[in-house]
């Protein structure tokens, strides 16, 4: 896998050792004295140049150095700052330039002053990093970008800046997706382990830098998610994992890993995956359970619910149903408590999880007929995820089944068909958020629509159709007035 990916940077770096060689031969590597006027003349051409450069006035700045670097490759004691004041303007030229060609041809000119600094001052990792990036960043041939990078890494090693990860995934998953022909699975497959052994490497090892491995190294396992279907097919990781698995299948660790996997690229229907997690559950079940046991105090709040409503699950199922709904009780009053909780790293939440688990208590309050309670929560899930018609379908629902409750426990007349407006507001709000509910909604506001007033009904308490009316009861939602249309 590994070896023609490493053929083709060979190839690469003999074509690259050509070129310097070539460079060498001919390179100036002088400094002031190699300056026709003098050194005195050429230190005061360098700080015109210098004042005009510090300004970003590089037009200006850019004939004054073409003048003087002609000459004076390596300004002693600043070695490389004629090269890479050269470097930042023609790559501001590229970068600027609408035309082509023309910023091809900058381009080449920054390329080649990377090339004379190499063989002045020898290579260096991070200069080829930023000789790709700057490729990249100007839009230019996104195959030199890489050769860029391929030299950082082949020179940088565990060593190479962490800058190279993300444009170098980008350019590269782009190129497989278009099928370019150096671009296939094998060199992708090997460039994701080359990323990422140097990546685990200065995260373990490099205290000042290794959060920025980190966070790049995420972005380019997104990047390659884009394309792990086609590399990195599900018999391709059954086939790594199958033998590691059967080798020691006690490994809870290995099987974690193993599971985490097989989920992404199998899905939990795998065969594999199945057969894992039904040794590994359990065991994973039975050591969080004693865990949060022995340290139920200083769980988070979310943590405790998990863990009471694990305990009434147990209990349910040896029988005990009164300890099991006590459990059950507990588990969601530790859940809306969490509601408010501020993320922690042992119990960090999205609020689009918080939505979620919030329209669940509501769930759980509607089931217990707590309805004000339920629909408090119902908005606060709808808040916490936005775009999401569940919680105004329940709330909704709520509305619909309470004709009982607020007709006096007849369930029909006046009282107990009004509610059926409030309900209907929102199966329609639900639709108008969430188009995903829109046949529920639909379907909903059908169905109820026969158990609405006649017009009569209407007509006889002094109201109009379409006028505005406020159910009373619980809901006390200001609603419009709707027919059956008999």
């Amino acid at each position: 896998m590994l070896k023609k990916w490493k053929s083709l940077l060979k190839f690469g770096s003999a074509l690259s050792l050509t070129v310097l060689m070539a460079g060498q031969a001919s390179a100036q590597c002088e400094s002031w004295e190699a300056y026709p006027n003098g050194v005195e003349s050429a230190k005061e051409k360098h700080v015109i140049y210098r004042d005009l450069f510090k300004s970003k006035k590089y037009k200006e700045a850019f004939p004054v150095w073409e003048e003087l670097f002609a000459t004076v490759k390596i300004p002693l004691p600043a070695k490389t700052t004629h090269f890479k004041n050269g470097i930042t303007m023609y790559k501001t030229f590229a970068k600027d330039e609408k035309d082509k060609a023309k910023k091809e041809e900058y381009l080449k000119k920054m390329m080649d002053l990377y090339d004379q600094m190499a063989a002045c001052l020898g290579e260096d990792s991070k200069d080829r990093a930023w000789e790709g990036y700057y490729i990249y960043s100007a839009r230019g041939s996104s195959e030199t970008a890489i050769e860029m990078f391929e030299k950082s890494i082949e020179l940088g090693k565990n060593e190479t800046d962490e800058m190279i990860f993300v444009p170098m995934a980008q350019l590269t998953v782009y190129l497989f997706q278009k099928k370019h022909p150096k671009f296939t699975a094998e060199y992708m497959r090997a460039l994701y382990d080359q990323l990422k052994g140097i990546a685990e490497h200065n995260i373990k090892n490099n205290q000042k830098e290794g959060e920025k491995y980190k966070k790049k190294w995420e972005k380019v396992e997104a990047e390659f998610g884009k394309i792990g279907g086609a590399i990195w097919g599900c018999d391709y990781y059954v086939d790594q994992y199958k033998p590691k698995f059967e080798g020691d299948k006690t490994n809870m660790e290995q099987n974690a890993e193993i599971l985490d996997i097989l989920k992404k690229k199998c899905g939990e229907e795998n065969e594999l995956y199945v057969e894992v997690l039904a040794i590994y559950q359990p065991w994973k079940d039975s050591v969080d359970y004693e865990e949060a046991k022995a340290n139920f105090d200083k769980l988070c709040n979310l943590k405790k619910g998990q863990f009471r409503e694990m305990e009434s699950r147990k209990f349910k199922k040896a029988g005990d149903e009164e300890a099991a709904e006590k459990y059950k009780e507990e588990a969601f009053d530790w859940y809306e408590k969490s509601l408010e909780d501020p993320s922690s790293p042992e119990c960090e939440t999205t609020e689009e999880e918080k939505g979620e688990l919030a329209y669940r208590i509501a769930y759980h309050y509607f089931g217990k007929g707590a309805y004000s309670k339920a629909r408090s929560l119902c908005y606060k899930a709808a808040e916490l995820k936005s775009g999401w018609g569940e919680p105004y379908m329940l709330i909704g629902n709520m509305y619909a089944s309470s004709g009982k409750r607020c007709s006096g426990g007849a369930g029909t007349g006046w009282d107990a068909q009004v509610v059926a407006w409030a309900a209907m507001d929102m199966w329609a709000k639900a639709k108008s958020v969430d188009p995903s509910v829109a046949s529920k909604a639909n379907s909903s506001i059908a169905k109820y629509k026969k158990y609405l007033p006649t017009k009569g009904d209407i007509f006889q308490r002094g109201l109009k159709e379409g006028g505005s009316y406020t159910v009373g009861c619980w809901i006390g939602a200001t609603t419009t007035i709707r027919s059956n249309g008999e």
